[in-house]
């Protein structure tokens, strides 16, 4: 049965798109015929738009940043959608570099409100948060008229919502074995990542494990697609951390390369920086690209909750990172080798229910840090009381916190001001922290 959407006065588009949250993907099978069904209900925008898809398990969000900052640095108007949001879900829509306006998201509220009932009516089953989002989105960039639209898949690729939508360029990110629903394997879900790669489109693909990687090309081949890979066709040359981010040599396509400052932290971000190089390059060509524009897109570029740093006067450091897999996690302790050490560290940590804190947990133990455990502010949350005993009887000696607001505080308090506290393991606890810090700044 559809559920009603408000129909009260329109204040805020926060408080409009957040109402949309009850509508889980766990109320509906996966497949992409709801959101076929809601994009025609809308008028079918992703026709009269040119969409790239960004799917993988890690650094998706990044790579559509990344490249949106770079074409608009070329004049390239743009649509961006991303998941999951920190705060209020319209964050995960963006036009021209900034969140969608309030007064936008009005003008097609009663559209989307239709669309759902006609798509639910049509199909027997409730459109889920991530499709009613992301249909508003499309609608919002076709009004909009953007050159390009890009639009940052859920979870999987085949039969992720976006594979209703179309386009010859497709990034893939990072494949991990992050959701055992995609399959039973690594190689089943790189084939499922990768297979929504359109016949004779274009696969940009980063550094992979072999295992995937030899699936990819097997995906790639039976379409008569093109596969530009990372260590391949293009990668990074060089990186050097740098106060706020790192210097990066960039290898593009067909030879080309740039250098430039990024004002992302990590190996991985700067892998993440040629990936988006790279499509950028697929999209628009070689030739048409100015290292400049690219040198100054590159340095506009802002991801809030991956390994995003906030100073705080007389207190620690606290980084932000919403790390929620092994990989990611994996790749913040290797930055924060990098970055902090000899300082004291400080983790606040907290998980999604249906996680598994361990193989986490076990990323960050050659930190030599202390550990808080709290709850992410989100119903899903895996309890503090549960999370604690399994991290103590894991080893770690920790401590528990009973929401973030307290496991800040007790950070705080145990931490030096010269040392660092690194907030992760899930970017709902990212966005519960975020507010609480109240001056937000880089690493001077």
């Amino acid at each position: 049965m559809s559920v009603a959407l408000p129909t009260r006065p329109i204040v805020r588009d926060v408080e409009l798109l957040d109402t949309l949250v009850h509508r889980r993907r766990g109320h509906s099978p996966r497949g992409t015929h709801r959101m076929a069904a809601l994009c025609h209900a809308l008028g079918d925008p992703q026709a009269q738009l040119q969409t790239v898809r960004v799917v993988g398990t890690g650094g998706k969000t990044s790579i559509v940043r990344i490249m949106a900052a770079v074409l608009a640095a070329h004049g390239v108007a743009c649509g961006e959608t991303t998941s999951p949001h920190l705060q209020h879900a319209s964050e995960r829509i963006r036009l021209d570099g900034h969140t969608v306006r309030p007064e936008l998201v009005a003008a097609r509220w009663r559209d989307l409100q239709q669309a759902i009932v006609t798509a639910e009516a049509a199909t027997g089953e409730p459109v889920t948060f991530f499709e009613a989002v992301t249909g508003l989105a499309l609608r919002l960039f076709a009004d909009r008229q953007v050159d390009v639209a890009l639009v940052e898949a859920g979870i999987g690729g085949v039969t992720d919502a976006t594979g209703a939508l179309s386009g010859d360029i497709v990034v893939l990110s990072r494949v991990g074995y992050d959701h055992p629903e995609l399959g039973a394997d690594l190689a089943e879900v790189a084939a499922e990542k990768a297979g929504i790669v359109a016949p004779g489109g274009v696969l940009v693909c980063a550094a992979q494990e072999p295992t995937a990687a030899a699936v990819i090309e097997e995906v790639v081949a039976d379409r008569g697609a093109t596969l530009l890979r990372a260590g391949r066709d293009f990668g990074v040359d060089t990186r050097r951390p740098a106060p706020g981010g790192q210097q990066v040599g960039l290898r593009g396509l067909e030879g080309s390369g740039i250098r430039g400052f990024l004002p992302l932290r990590g190996a991985h971000q700067a892998a993440n920086a040629a990936v988006a190089l790279a499509a950028v390059q697929a999209l628009l060509g070689t030739t048409d690209l100015d290292p400049v524009r690219i040198r100054t897109g590159l340095a506009a570029v802002d991801v809030p909750g991956r390994i995003e740093v906030v100073t705080r006067r007389d207190a620690a450091d606290v980084i932000l990172d919403g790390a929620h897999d092994i990989d990611a996690m994996g790749a913040l302790a290797r930055c924060l080798v990098e970055s902090a050490s000899g300082r004291s560290i400080t983790v606040v940590f907290g998980v999604g229910g249906q996680r598994s804190p361990e193989p986490l947990l076990e990323r960050l133990r050659g930190l030599d840090a202390r550990l808080i455990v709290t709850a992410t502010g989100t119903p899903q949350a895996m309890p503090v009381e549960e999370l604690h005993r399994r991290a103590r009887a894991d080893g770690f000696g920790a401590l528990a916190a009973p929401d973030p607001a307290a496991a800040l505080t007790q950070a705080t308090r145990l931490t030096p001001a010269d040392g660092v506290i690194v907030v992760t393991g899930s970017l709902h606890l990212v966005g519960a922290v975020g507010p609480l810090l109240q001056v937000r700044a880089t690493v001077p």
